[in-house]
């Protein structure tokens, strides 16, 4: 399922395949248990310090070391990891997506769960930094990233979505697609905004 989302996202941005590695899943049964570090002190932080609206170069230069693509059509771009990386106690795909070289979104990507605990292990982990966890709407994740991958989310195709909500207005979505995979998606604040930022209110 996951290479096949990744071929999808390299399509719709006229790119060809993207790379993916084997064997995501450790035995994680045996294994430490970190939760997701980003620090919300002082407004969202995420991995090694990255931070929304940072561009791709400065997000690469946090990133240090870890091998990462860039590829790009018209305002959108996506950096994204070549290999897998270790988010709690499993490993994912990462991308990171920019609106006019500013980071709005980051989606972790990883394959089907071999069990019903371990979406529920990383429910936990993430309310264990974020919070008490709600019920949301798919229509919400299929709204953020149709602006991106256009036609590539369904409603049909996303279930069991939770949300949470960091105090500078940072949501973070833990679903499931269709096929069995999940994915945890990051929103700046804002990005829930019309695309042009302006809504209409008459009458309201």
């Amino acid at each position: 399922m996951m290479k096949r989302i990744i071929c999808l996202l390299a399509a719709l941005l006229m790119i060809g395949s993207w790379a993916s590695a084997e064997g995501w899943f450790p035995d994680w049964q045996n294994a430490a248990t970190p939760t997701p570090g980003p620090e919300t002190t002082g407004g969202f932080r995420f991995r090694g310090g990255v931070t929304w609206e940072m561009n791709p170069e400065a997000v690469r230069e946090k990133e240090n070391g870890l091998q990462m693509e860039e590829r790009s059509q018209e305002s959108w771009s996506v950096l994204y990891s070549v290999n897998r990386v270790e988010a709690s106690r499993f490993f994912a795909d990462l991308v990171y997506i920019f609106y006019n070289q500013k980071l709005q979104m980051i989606l972790y990507a990883f394959d089907k769960a071999e069990s019903k605990n371990s979406y529920l292990y990383l429910t936990g982990a993430l309310s264990a930094v974020y919070g008490e966890t709600h019920d949301a709407e798919s229509a919400e994740v299929v709204g953020l990233m149709e602006r991106v991958y256009p036609g590539m989310y369904t409603l049909e195709g996303i279930s069991d979505v939770h949300a949470w909500q960091v105090s500078d207005g940072t949501r973070i979505y833990l679903y499931h697609q269709e096929g069995g995979s999940f994915s945890v998606l990051y929103a700046a604040p804002g990005t829930s905004l019309p695309e042009n930022g302006v809504y209409i209110t008459n009458g309201l």
